[in-house]
């Protein structure tokens, strides 16, 4: 019973991974502007995020080594430099719009505003951070995000979609000049959903919690089963987006404004459930994010670590967490929206990320780490063509982020 239970919980916790400020932007504008014509890049990244989660809990589970750490290992100090980089300069982004996301998720609940609110919120991650116990902050904001089912609720509340909308399936409706929005868009979602803070967080809390060969169950349906889940939330905000925002030629330009899609659908009531659920996932997204950039450069300069540590006991990882919340904090008290610093945070990572995906493909089958567990022809396929959509990806984000004005 006691295994089962924890199969669940890490079912939960996935979910609350998948979703956060990033995803619900990108979900959100793409079906507003689009339809539900860049339903099939959320599926993509789906794909390539269960089998990078399920590779980095195989890896933790029989090597006992994290990812940061087999990364310092095997390519040295200085490559370890340029992931280790990337990542802060992406995730301080992303965390500013996290906990820009929870800021708005409180405005909307009390009509204060969230730029009032944003202090608040900041320092809710930080005292959840500091002292919260490692499986509060894995699966408390992750179990109260199951309100994400009410997306469907509202979906089901509309009436479902009509044919004209199903029909923007297979044929995007991409009016002339808006074509470098819609690739924005691809790259931003990609980017959103295959965030290595995720996978950081991820490898680091299999040694939390000891995992080992026998976890390797719990971990597949914790990657299949979670993150599609999650993925399932993210659709359904698409739906919600085409189905209400786009009849009413509205962008999905911030994340108030999504909140939308839900009031028309469910009323009052609805708008609650949207303030709610946006906060659990930006609350988890941002302990995880924190959390994650401070276990890599922890692991990575070889500091004691671990959440379920007295903060004496890791004071440099500690201070990490500090610094870094507070470059975040920086980064969000100059106004910004956060629904434009989320889409900011997701085009950045996608940059960088074959930096950060690349150590995969040598790890994932060096016997040292895995034994008889290292990648089979199957995986290793698909961590190249992962990596070739990344490169591809890295590649135009850029210019299409000029191109398109940021979205």
């Amino acid at each position: 019973m006691k295994k089962w239970l924890s199969i669940t919980l890490g079912i939960v916790t996935a979910t609350g991974g998948f979703l956060d400020a990033g995803t619900i932007a990108t979900s959100g504008e793409s079906g507003a502007r689009f339809g539900l014509g860049l339903i099939w890049a959320c599926l993509i990244a789906t794909v390539a995020i269960i089998l990078l989660v399920e590779m980095m809990g195989r890896f933790s589970a029989i090597s006992k080594k994290t990812y940061a750490e087999a990364i310092r290992e095997n390519f040295g100090f200085k490559f370890y430099l340029l992931p280790l980089l990337s990542e802060v300069i992406a995730e301080s982004i992303l965390l500013a719009a996290e906990i820009g996301g929870i800021a708005i998720a409180l405005s909307l609940m009390t009509g204060i505003s969230w730029r009032i609110l944003f202090p608040p919120a900041a320092f809710l991650v930080f005292a959840m951070a500091w002292r919260a116990p490692f499986d509060w902050i894995e699966n408390a904001p992750a179990l109260l995000g199951l309100v994400t089912l009410s997306f469907i609720v509202g979906i089901i509340a509309l009436g479902g979609p009509s044919h004209q909308l199903l029909s923007t399936l297979w044929k995007p409706e991409v009016k002339q000049g808006e074509l470098a929005d819609y690739l924005y868009l691809v790259a931003a979602t990609l980017g959103a959903t295959i965030s290595p803070y995720l996978l950081y967080f991820y490898s680091s809390g299999a040694r939390e919690e000891h995992w080992t060969s026998s976890s390797l169950l719990l971990n597949r349906v914790t990657a299949i089963v979670g993150m599609s889940f999650g993925s399932l939330g993210s659709i359904a905000l698409i739906f919600l987006g085409a189905m209400v925002l786009q009849p009413l030629n509205m962008q999905g330009s911030s994340l108030g404004e999504l909140g939308l899609s839900m009031a028309k659908a469910l009323g009052p009531f609805g708008a609650l459930l949207f303030a709610v659920a946006l906060f659990a996932t930006c609350l988890g997204a941002a302990l995880e994010v924190v959390l994650g950039v401070s276990y890599n450069i922890a692991q990575g300069f070889g500091w004691e670590w671990g959440e379920d540590k007295k903060p004496v006991e890791a004071a440099r990882f500690n201070l990490v967490l500090i610094i870094f919340l507070l470059v975040a904090v920086a980064i969000g008290l100059m106004g910004i929206d956060p629904l434009q610093l989320a889409l900011a945070g997701s085009t950045v990572i996608a940059l960088f990320l074959p930096i950060s995906l690349f150590p995969f493909l040598v790890l994932m089958n060096d016997p040292q780490y895995l034994r008889d567990k290292t990648n089979g022809r199957f995986s290793n396929i698909a961590i190249i063509c992962i990596l070739l959509i990344a490169f591809v990806v890295a590649f135009v984000s850029i210019p299409l982020e000029i191109l398109s004005g940021g979205g």
